[in-house]
């Protein structure tokens, strides 16, 4: 091959974010060079971030669309950009010295600001990892323990909570690594589709069968839609957020990703794919239910088969999710406790993991037990971690690590409104969330 056709050729690999770097003098090439060599696809990472992010919380998005009006859907827009943008950022700063990649978001606010960056993130980092899985428990037991009782079970909402605690413990156990466990990403992403194509055809029948609807207050009347609530504006604003969490996981996945120049198409395509996902549910969810909707909207379908098919898929898989978050968690624990380099044997290295995994379940299982409110701790996830992990922190590590003089003015200026955003929606919402939380628990809602 002449020296022309082998430019050619990698030059055909060369992805447009590269061009950008070196367009700013931080080109990274040395450090991908150096970073671990992977095994995924461009198509299994695309469908690790889809899993990651299209969960849940996608049932969740008409009732937040119903506490902000229609112009919750521009809000939700602004969501997305921000969260393409923060996220192609985030991964940029692992490789910010052109010489070795990072391994972690915690190691990125070290090299920004420190111990107390790295103490800051890993607190916001853990009620992640740790507060997807309560929530993803609690509608788990929730939802089974709505299907049970309606063929006669007498099994109560924390029976069913602490058993799907229980049999959740096994793959946590079993799977190693986020490389095994994110075997379970395509089957997360199909569910989600399936749901959310289900409930919006069911949604869309369902609108000719009633006149007036039951309203999350009590009362009965017709179908009303606003243009915009101002003052529910931040908590939705969180509540979107949090649709849009888990880049705690997406070091993880680009590490894991052969050809890891390509993120940020992989980040850009999976965060649209998910935001049509959600585009699509809370905008039919609201407009056939209006101030009447619920979270998560399958509780407004009537009774019978597309209901009850709809909460099996949808348990599957936020069950199935629970060790994307929680294995994350553990990691850290055992690279802690350096369980691979004190010469364990195969047997004794199992037994040390298998003890902290099973301690982790027992944490995340017992917090479930005391919170089972499913769209207030949504909100309150999503005002207190996600708004900060997802959009403020990356854009402030980056400025750190790079320098405010490699960014041009108008960037500097998105920049800078992301971060106040940021802030503003993560403050404001995570009062009101946690106001809505205790009216919940004083059983006032």
């Amino acid at each position: 091959m002449s020296k022309s056709e082998t430019k050619s050729e990698y030059l055909k690999e060369v992805s447009v974010a590269d061009v950008e770097s070196v367009s700013s003098g931080s080109f990274e090439g040395d450090a991908y060079a150096n970073a671990p060599q992977g095994k995924a696809s461009n198509f299994q990472a695309y469908f690790n971030v889809v899993s990651v992010l299209a969960g849940a919380g996608t049932l969740g998005l008409p009732a937040a669309l119903r506490d902000a009006g229609w112009v919750g859907l521009a809000i939700l827009a602004l969501a997305c950009a921000m969260a393409i943008y923060a996220n192609q950022k985030l991964i940029q700063c692992l490789y910010y010295d052109g010489k070795n990649r990072l391994r972690e978001y915690p190691d990125v606010a070290a090299a920004a600001f420190g111990l107390p960056g790295r103490i800051l993130v890993t607190f916001f980092y853990n009620s992640i990892a740790l507060g997807g899985p309560v929530l993803y428990l609690i509608l788990t037991g929730t939802n089974i323990h709505d299907l049970a009782s309606s063929v006669g079970s007498t099994i109560t909402l924390k029976q069913w909570i602490m058993i799907a605690a229980a049999v959740m413990t096994v793959p946590i156990i079993i799977t190693k690594t986020m490389r095994e466990v994110a075997a379970l990403s395509i089957f997360g992403a199909l569910a989600t589709t399936v749901v959310v194509f289900v409930v919006v055809v069911a949604s869309i029948v369902d609108s000719k069968n009633f006149d007036t609807i039951l309203k999350p207050d009590g009362s009965i009347g017709p179908v009303e839609h606003v243009a915009a609530i101002p003052r529910n504006l931040p908590i939705s604003l969180a509540t979107f957020a949090f649709s849009y969490g888990g880049n705690v996981i997406f070091p993880h996945v680009e590490e894991s990703m052969k050809n890891k120049r390509a993120w940020n198409k992989i980040i850009l395509w999976g965060i649209l794919t998910v935001t049509a996902l959600y585009f699509l549910c809370a905008a039919t969810g609201y407009a056939v239910y209006g101030d009447g909707v619920l979270s998560p909207i399958y509780l407004n379908l009537p009774g019978g088969t597309t209901r009850t098919i709809s909460t099996i898929i949808i348990t599957l898989h936020v069950l199935l999710a629970i060790p994307l978050f929680l294995t994350t968690f553990n990691l850290q624990i055992e690279r802690a406790l350096k369980l691979e380099h004190r010469g364990l044997s195969k047997r004794a290295e199992w037994g040390y993991r298998a003890i902290v995994r099973t301690l982790s379940m027992i944490l995340v299982a017992t917090i479930a037990l005391f919170f089972p409110y499913f769209g207030q701790m949504m909100s309150l996830l999503g005002a207190l971690s996600d708004g900060m992990l997802t959009f403020v922190f990356p854009v402030l590590f980056y400025l750190k690590l790079y320098g405010i003089h490699k960014v041009g003015k108008i960037e500097l200026a998105v920049m800078i409104l992301i971060v106040i955003i940021g802030i503003a929606g993560s403050a404001i919402g995570t009062v009101d969330a946690v106001k809505e939380l205790a009216k919940a628990y004083r059983g006032e809602n």
